[in-house]
């Protein structure tokens, strides 16, 4: 939580009655045994026992403590922190250091290292490899399960439950805690063996070295460790050969609070290996509270940027602003990762209306439900403090491809510039057909090869010219046989089949769309042909998609154009709305197709678009208009 250095207000002196409180409420939440001891004779009976309670009050909060409130931030996306600080001094008035800290919406005080090094066993110490605590904990990582380590034929502290504050030692100095965190599962239950168990045992607040150790009143610098603490259960044997078959085998064992360090291939001293993982953090799937985090951070990054970039009172922010708009104008270009993993589904909310709602209830927006189910943003507020305390991270680089130096047509230099693929592209659709057993082998080959129209006609003469007894040379009819009236007229009579087998004649013409036509003889499939193309396309059941394009009215008199099914088609939504846009001059988003399968995504841009669309924009990505159905809602319906 300290990795940064953290806004302190001006101190304050605590008052004797709250230090009190404060002290009883510690020894209460902790449940610290106050001692006791007899009286001695001649004392009062009554009059040790308070001594004694007095004292263990000093020793946790000193006579000198003083408060301040403060505000840092913590964790990978630097997420704001506030709450309290105790700076009181075990050594002298020079000395004043930080002891306790409170922080988010509990009333816990959370000791640091220097209250540990003077009051022992008043929470739980787990133990945990020398080169751990150096080259991950002192970094900012949370302890993960395959990291503690214990001696044989002991038991972890059963105080060390799910949300436990705990202290952390390493094997050499063993009851020295040098690191304070919060147990994220109940490490009392934890067997013996670690090996292979996965997650995050304690997830780290302060330890020695960070802002919080460094931090004085006058001047700065930390005060080193003592070699040793009494008081402190350390471990009694040497452990070395209990941890030696422990294994960190990949990221997850230790995450750091930035994100995640890898490990050097190595073996430690105490025969721990430590393989190199370098390159798997950003692959990885991230927990859930991850892809939240990330979420939440990209929109104050958003209104961060907005801010530091227009003027008010509105900056730049055209509302209402639409769920598709937040995604691909707020959230998706700044998220801190951008893989598959980051998506709205793998969030908590599942959907941006719930997202939407989240940021509501954090008082960072306002929004309003619309008829039809629709959420959408009417203000923002940048004075937040989440958004002006908010500090910007390092956006990943977009993934370039290579592209080739010479170039003689002005598309493929646009398409190569803006990185989208399909400007330029040729497209052919093809439908093709799988024959049912009916048909095989009397007049197609195979029930697995596919046939063009073509072939099936080619097949359909060939039957003929072979039987000469129905009559087709030259006959703008022939005969039926038992195949035709059966198989083929009689696997889904219609009125006119039932005709045609009472005349015993049917027209060449009929009896092969007849043949096409019937889904019990001729499955169709669909062929999306692109040129260049990168690789063998393969049929799809069913007819040939169509890019659909609707527009409709929104609040009024608010025309918008909405296109989707763009992907059957190598269209990236997300790279045709910004040149929408442009070429509109007006905004253009792409989001969650409304009712759509996930992943499908619409494009929504203001005004009467077709004509951009059909005529250039679609066009120069080798769509031909009757592949696009056009649906014009605002006209009024005929009564």
């Amino acid at each position: 939580m300290f990795k940064k250095r953290p806004e302190i207000k001006n101190l304050s002196p605590l008052r004797t009655s709250d230090r009190r409180k404060l002290a009883d409420q510690i020894i209460q939440d902790y449940r610290i045994q106050v001692p006791s001891q007899e009286p001695a004779a001649g004392d009062d009976a009554a009059a040790s026992p308070a001594v004694t309670l007095s004292s263990l009050r000093n020793s946790l909060l000193p006579e000198s403590t003083s408060s301040a409130r403060f505000t840092t931030t913590s964790g990978p996306n630097h997420t704001l922190v506030s709450g309290t600080l105790y700076v009181g001094t075990h050594h002298g008035p020079q000395d004043e250091r930080i002891l306790w800290f409170q922080y988010g919406k509990s009333a816990r005080l959370v000791p640091t290292v220097y209250t540990l090094w003077q009051n022992p066993n008043i929470i739980p110490l787990l133990h945990t490899p020398e080169f751990v605590v150096e080259e991950k904990l002192s970094h900012g990582s949370d302890l993960m399960i395959p990291g503690l380590v214990k001696a044989k034929g002991t038991a972890w502290d059963s105080r060390a439950i799910t949300g436990a504050v705990v202290a952390v030692a390493g094997i050499s100095r063993d009851t020295v805690p040098l690191w304070v965190g919060t147990c994220d599962l109940d490490v009392s239950k934890l067997g013996d063996d670690l090996r292979g168990q996965k997650g995050i045992a304690v997830k780290g607040l302060h330890w020695a070295g960070d802002e919080a150790w460094s931090w004085r009143p006058i001047g700065n610098g930390g005060q080193e460790a003592p070699e040793s603490v009494d008081g402190w259960k350390g471990l009694t044997q040497d452990v070395t050969s209990s941890i030696g078959d422990v294994s960190l085998k990949n990221d997850e064992d230790f995450q750091n609070e930035d994100g995640g360090a890898p490990l050097d291939s190595a073996v430690s001293s105490h025969g721990i290996v430590k393989e190199d993982i370098a390159g798997e953090a950003e692959e990885r799937e991230p927990t859930t509270k991850e892809v939240d985090d990330a979420f939440h951070q990209a929109f104050l990054f958003a209104v961060h940027k907005a801010k530091a970039s227009a003027s008010g009172p509105r900056y730049g922010f055209d509302f209402p602003i639409q769920p598709s708009q937040l995604m691909s104008n707020m959230i998706q270009p700044h998220l801190r990762v951008q893989n598959q993993h980051y998506n709205i589904k793998k969030t908590s909310w599942k959907n941006m209306k719930k997202f939407i709602k989240h940021l509501d209830k954090e008082k960072l927006l306002k929004s309003k439900d619309r008829s039809g189910g629709e959420t959408v943003i009417l203000d923002i507020d940048f004075d937040d403090v989440q958004v002006t305390s908010f500090r910007p991270y390092t956006l990943p680089k977009p993934k370039t491809t290579p592209t080739t130096t010479t170039q003689s047509e002005a598309e493929p230099s646009a398409s190569s510039s803006s990185g989208d693929s399909s400007i330029g592209q040729k497209i052919n659709i093809q439908t093709v057909y799988r024959a049912s057993s009916k048909l095989v082998p009397t007049l197609l080959a195979s029930k697995t090869e596919f046939y063009t129209a073509q072939q099936i006609s080619a097949a359909l003469k060939t039957y003929i010219e072979q039987h000469p007894e129905l009559g087709g040379q030259g006959a703008a009819s022939i005969k039926l046989d038992p195949f035709i009236a059966n198989d083929i007229l009689g696997s889904n009579p219609s009125p006119e089949d039932n005709r045609a087998i009472a005349a015993g004649r049917i027209a060449k013409g009929a009896l092969q769309k007849r043949i096409l036509e019937d889904t019990r003889l001729c499955q169709p499939y669909h062929l999306i042909v692109r040129t260049p193309s990168v690789s063998e396309p393969k049929p799809k059941s069913g007819p040939a998609p169509q890019i659909h394009m609707s527009i409709e009215k929104r609040t009024g008199t608010k025309v918008i154009t909405k296109v989707w099914n763009l992907e059957p088609f190598f269209i990236d939504p997300q790279l045709l709305a910004p040149e929408l846009q442009k070429k509109c001059a007006g905004s253009a988003s792409a989001g969650q197709l409304t009712g759509g399968k996930p992943g499908l995504l619409e494009v929504v841009v203001q005004g009467d678009q077709r004509k951009i669309l059909l005529g250039d924009v679609l066009a120069k990505r080798g769509i031909d208009a009757k592949w696009v159905d056009v649906v014009d809602k605002t006209k009024s319906k005929k009564k």
